[in-house]
């Protein structure tokens, strides 16, 4: 039995995959066929949106829109 190798993703890509969640009205099962992606990756990136649009800069994370990258790159 061989092991799936996991797929890496850049903050523009979860960026774009979380847009269309939450501004397209994609559902989760479209963005996971559409990205190979796992379900639970995909849900993670949409709160993780959500989140960053109500000011929260997320901890220990990779910020994906450009205004929370922004402030992690000046809070270094």
């Amino acid at each position: 039995m061989t092991r799936k190798t996991k797929a890496t993703f850049t903050p523009e890509q979860k960026l774009e995959y979380a847009n269309l969640m939450v501004e397209e009205g994609y559902n989760n099962q479209q963005v996971q066929e559409i990205s190979g992606a796992s379900g639970s990756a995909i849900s993670r990136w949409k709160k993780q949106y959500k989140e960053e649009l109500t000011g929260h800069t997320p901890d220990n994370k990779t910020a994906i829109t450009p205004e929370q990258q922004r402030i992690q790159e000046l809070e270094k």
